[in-house]
């Protein structure tokens, strides 16, 4: 079984493990759903998958797709399409899918090196028919369930970084000024609920919690200077309010900016 924080699969039956050769001649079609899960590797050619719900994908040589058994789709390839496919069902009631559970989860050829040689061998034992064949089969699945897990996981952490790495740029820039979620969303290209929603799944600490920081690490560095009163460093903090900056400060660091400041010209 496959258990990694939110992804469990407890692989109840192989029901097929093909090469196969996808072709104007052999068009593929699942209206209502495809009935199990597949895992599928575009050895050569592409092919455009149709879902029903009106989304495209293009897959070319390389890539991986997970399919989950309500995925409504056609595939259409007008040069050939040549891809391996293990189709197989899971316990449901002892399964988690996690992240992967929608219709499919898709991984380009960039992060997939690993799976040509696992499918060929899953393929040469299932067609081997040898004694124990079948779980010798499922134990190679399991692999490849685990190593499509791990970097469809990276690939959504590397989105979700990408997309929030220009508001926390913005705010690590602008830190002594007032920042806004909703400026932060249109930085980051996305509605504010959805970036508040990315950021906390990304992050421990609010977009406030983390400028707050920032400016306690500025602030705490211009102390350590001895250079600054503690009004001019309130102001290139971004406090206009002096005394509010030093409950602000003592709040977050246990004591005002003047007894810190007093320590360091002891020093």
């Amino acid at each position: 079984m496959v258990f990694i924080d939110d992804f469990f699969l407890n692989i109840k039956k192989i029901h097929i493990a093909h090469e196969f050769v996808l072709d104007r001649v052999h068009r593929c079609e699942y209206p209502t759903g495809r009935g199990m899960y597949g895992l599928v590797y575009a050895i050569h050619g592409n092919a455009e998958y149709r879902f029903f719900t009106g989304e495209r994908i293009k897959i070319a040589d390389g890539d991986v797709i997970f399919l989950s058994p309500n995925a409504a789709y056609s595939i259409i390839s007008e040069k050939g399409f040549k891809h391996y496919t293990v189709n197989f069902d899971i316990h449901e009631d002892m399964s988690r899918v996690g992240p992967m559970d929608k219709p499919y989860c898709l991984l380009r050829s960039e992060n997939t090196e690993q799976f040509k040689p696992s499918f060929k061998k899953l393929l040469k034992i299932w067609l081997s028919k040898k004694s124990g064949y079948e779980m010798q089969a499922m134990g190679c699945l399991y692999e490849m369930l685990s190593l499509f897990y791990f970097n469809y996981l990276d690939d959504m952490n590397a989105c979700e970084s990408h997309r929030l790495l220009p508001a926390r740029e913005y705010i690590e820039k602008y830190f002594n000024q007032p920042i806004s979620l909703e400026n932060l969303a249109k930085i980051s290209n996305m509605s504010i609920t959805n970036f508040r929603r990315e950021w906390k799944k990304r992050y421990t600490d609010t977009p406030i919690q983390y400028r707050d920081s920032i400016r306690i690490a500025y602030a705490t560095e211009l102390l350590n200077s001895g250079y600054y009163t503690v009004s001019e460093i309130a102001k290139k903090c971004g406090f206009e309010d002096v005394s509010y900056f030093v409950r602000f400060f003592k709040k977050n660091t246990g004591i005002t900016p003047g007894l810190l400041k007093q320590s360091v010209a002891r020093q």
